[in-house]
């Protein structure tokens, strides 16, 4: 069997496809399997792909019906036999010395179901952005900077306690190399919210399975026009947030999460329920309509309402990133559950 399945979901990403694949030849790892699935592709990426498996025999294709990006990522992880498992997302890169370096980590640290490497963000011709606009400066970055440029370990439930805080401690799963062991203790993608419906998985993953961090820059992330994932900063997909914490903790008990069961879940996505507050006030209308809309939301949210006035009036701002008083409140819940501190190596 292969040490690893590389798995390529696909559909419609043809121009993006030579640069995807090369980056899996040029691998310094080499036993693996690729394990391509495509979602009936209209652009010609369905006849590359076959081309370049009819001279790669490690390579097995199909397709299946276009359901969502995750039904593909599910349809790739099910065909999988590696020990390990890679999601190569058909648009991003990654170094040659990725597979190599995330293996030997996992390798390491058998305790750990997940290994998470640094990501480099690059536009359409594949030149990275500037370096304020890089993965280190938001989300994990922000929240502690030691978490992204020094090795640790982080013991679960940390991962998914502090996932809806910071919105996603994964940006992509082009940074994750799993265990197989970990969907067959877990499971796959649950697609039922859309393009945003990693975040559930992200954050039942984190609630159960350790995670190695290496600081190496070894997996890009490409941002463009065309790409499946949309815009989170909304008070719908917060919404969506909410209902996916909800299921992740749910399912993360179902899954013998014994340490989640003194845990209130409440206390956990309180963020998320702040952000749909201040993301509300944010559309655009007169201040009749904002008004409207903060009366109705204090009738679901009523504790999130009540902080945000009270933080309008002391002239605190809540923030989506750098932010001391979420911060501040992330540690306080983390240190009332006794949650595990990040471990450095």
């Amino acid at each position: 069997m292969p040490k690893i399945s590389i798995c390529v979901p696909n559909r419609n990403t043809r121009p993006y496809l030579p640069e995807r694949f090369a980056s899996i030849f040029a691998q310094e790892f080499q036993d693996w399997e690729l394990i391509v699935n495509d979602s009936y592709s209209t652009d010609g990426a369905w006849e590359y792909i076959q081309e370049l498996a009819a001279t790669e025999p490690r390579m097995r294709i199909a397709q299946s019906p276009p359901e969502g990006p995750y039904a593909g990522f599910n349809a790739c992880i099910k065909q999988a036999r590696g020990e390990f498992i890679y999601i190569a997302t058909s648009d991003d890169t990654m170094m040659p010395d990725c597979l190599a370096k995330m293996v030997a980590a996992l390798e390491a640290h058998p305790d750990c179901g997940l290994c998470q490497c640094q990501l480099v963000v690059i536009d359409e011709k594949s030149i990275p952005f500037p370096s304020e606009r890089q993965w280190p400066q938001y989300t994990l970055g922000a929240y502690d900077k030691d978490l992204v440029l020094k090795k640790n370990k982080r013991m679960a439930p940390h991962d998914g306690m502090v996932h809806p805080a910071l919105y996603t401690i994964c940006t992509s799963v082009t940074q994750l190399l799993v265990r197989r062991s970990v969907f067959d203790r877990i499971g796959l993608f649950n697609g039922q919210w859309g393009s945003i419906s990693d975040f559930e998985w992200g954050m039942r993953a984190g609630l159960l399975e350790n995670c190695i961090y290496i600081p190496d820059k070894l997996a890009t992330w490409r941002l463009h026009t065309d790409q499946a994932t949309q815009e989170v900063h909304t008070p719908k997909n917060r919404l969506k947030m909410i209902d996916m914490a909800y299921a992740a903790f749910t399912q993360a008990k179902k899954c013998g999460g014994a340490s989640l069961e003194n845990i209130d879940i409440k206390e956990v996505i309180y963020f998320l329920q702040r952000d749909v507050v201040e993301l509300g006030r944010q559309l655009p209308g007169n201040k009749i309509k904002k008004l409207s809309i903060l009366v109705t939301q204090f009738f679901q949210r009523p504790g999130a309402v009540v902080d945000y006035m009270l933080a309008r009036l002391q002239g605190k701002k809540w923030g989506n990133w750098d932010c001391p008083v979420r911060y501040a409140r992330l540690h306080h819940i983390l240190q009332k559950y006794h949650v595990p501190v990040p471990i450095f190596e």
